[in-house]
């Protein structure tokens, strides 16, 4: 019977314990949240203009160039994307590359990756990086500050809308950056996109390659529907796209890899995209592009989500 007792108020014990973890979490949107306490953090305050009215535009969208990426079978196909670019029939604003720039964040690969985005500057085409989990390795972040950007993190505004570029490059924002991005995008009023290299969650089956804390998920989600998030753009998956919506007018995109691969653990070719806001619908039209191995490019309309 003693034993039966104390057994019994262990388990009470336990329930009280877990049940106080729980409502503490619930609770505090810092204390048992983020996996990266250490994470370098990131803050939103760059000058953004809020008074812009909304107008069309086009963006090319790529991720995972993985400069110096050794692995049986990876291969770029750089002359068909440039000779795709240089003739490319509609306006494009920029270029945003979503981040593993590098295989292993060396300074020479680091020069690589400059020099590529270097390539698009000089084609009239402005480019903007997110940090990889690649590009954060040793001295990864300094060498992306040097070479890439001073900022892991920050924030612009185009024709209305605003762009919050988030270092996931440790598969979480961490506290700081968390922290300011929910007050920053609370005080915009502007529609936004969220863009990052680690997907946010995109479904149950992506578990492995999201953001891993199941609360600051719910977090983020939470601020992108309240605070007219439009889309959450993520590279880091490689061998596919997905489309997800939290409701109909906000969604998360995860792009396939701009190199390809020819192996039995990959089976992928070079991908690229085209982003286009159309003002009249409120929507933006993602179309795939994919350099094929008969030397041929071919297009495809992923879909047209609805903007808040």
């Amino acid at each position: 019977m003693a034993c039966t007792n104390r057994r019994s108020n262990t388990n009470r014990i336990l329930f009280l314990l877990i049940t106080s973890l729980l409502f503490c979490t619930s609770c505090s949107q810092n204390l048992f949240s983020r996996i990266e306490f250490n994470h370098p953090g990131g803050s939103f305050d760059q000058p953004i203009n809020t008074t812009e009215e909304r107008q069309s535009f086009s963006f090319l969208l790529f991720s995972d160039l993985h400069v110096g990426r050794a692995e049986d079978g990876v291969y770029w196909d750089f002359d068909a994307f440039y000779a795709w670019l240089d003739a490319y029939p509609g306006t494009l604003d920029f270029a945003l590359h979503l981040g593993d720039g590098t295989a292993d964040s060396t300074e020479s690969e680091y020069r690589q990756y400059a020099a590529f985005l270097q390539s698009l500057t000089d084609r009239s085409l402005p480019n903007h990086a997110v940090l990889g989990n690649h590009d954060v390795r040793s001295d990864g972040r300094s060498l992306f500050s040097q070479y890439i950007n001073d900022l892991t993190a920050r924030r612009f505004s185009h024709k209305g809308f605003s762009f919050y570029l988030l270092d996931t490059g440790n598969a979480s924002l961490g506290k700081t950056q968390l922290d300011n991005l929910m007050e920053a995008v609370a005080a915009d009023p502007n529609p936004k996109l969220f863009c990052a290299h680690v997907p946010l969650y995109a479904g149950p089956d992506m578990f492995y390659f999201s953001l891993k804390d199941p609360l600051e998920r719910a977090l983020i989600v939470q601020t992108m529907v309240k605070n007219k998030v439009g889309l959450y753009v993520g590279g880091h998956l490689h061998i596919d796209s997905k489309l997800y919506a939290y409701t109909d007018t906000t969604h998360e995109f995860v792009s396939e890899s701009f190199h390809g691969r020819d192996s039995l653990i990959e089976n992928t070719l070079p991908v690229w995209y085209v982003l286009t806001y159309d003002v009249v619908s409120n929507s933006i039209t993602i179309v795939k592009y994919a350099s094929k191995r008969d030397n041929t490019i071919a297009e495809e309309v992923v879909a047209t989500i609805g903007m808040p």
